[in-house]
């Protein structure tokens, strides 16, 4: 079962309130049950007072291989969009484009061109 899919029931029952989340693929399931958080009373005004904080997105390796730079690396700073090309990975000879699931800057770079990667593994870290 796909961690990423567990995750997001997870939190959307929490953002919704429910007690319970049940997923099932296949042979497998899993089952959670959610403990009631406490209420807190936010003051007055503080919504307005905090700062807005953009999420942080990874761009995962595609397949198991080895990493590769793309023309225009990955490098922080770089503005990225969905669909860019931002690597390759090269497994038995055959060279695969990894295109971004996501978009915003790069504000961490977790990988080093030739080095050995795994499917699903963050390559990057972009703040949208």
């Amino acid at each position: 079962m796909d961690l990423d899919l567990v995750r997001h029931a997870l939190a959307a029952a929490r953002r919704h309130g429910y007690a319970e989340v049940e997923l099932g693929a296949g042979d497998a399931a899993f089952t959670a049950r959610l403990a009631k958080l406490p209420k807190t009373k936010k003051p007055a005004g503080s919504a307005t007072d905090a700062p807005v904080i953009n999420p942080v997105s990874e761009v995962k390796a595609t397949l198991v291989g080895y990493y590769r730079e793309a023309k225009e690396p990955l490098k922080i700073g770089r503005t990225i969009r969905k669909g860019d090309h931002v690597a390759t990975i090269e497994a038995l000879g055959i060279v695969t484009d990894v295109l971004s699931k996501v978009e915003g800057e790069v504000i961490e770079v977790l990988i080093e061109p030739g080095q050995a990667v795994e499917y699903g593994q963050v390559l990057a870290k972009v703040q949208a």
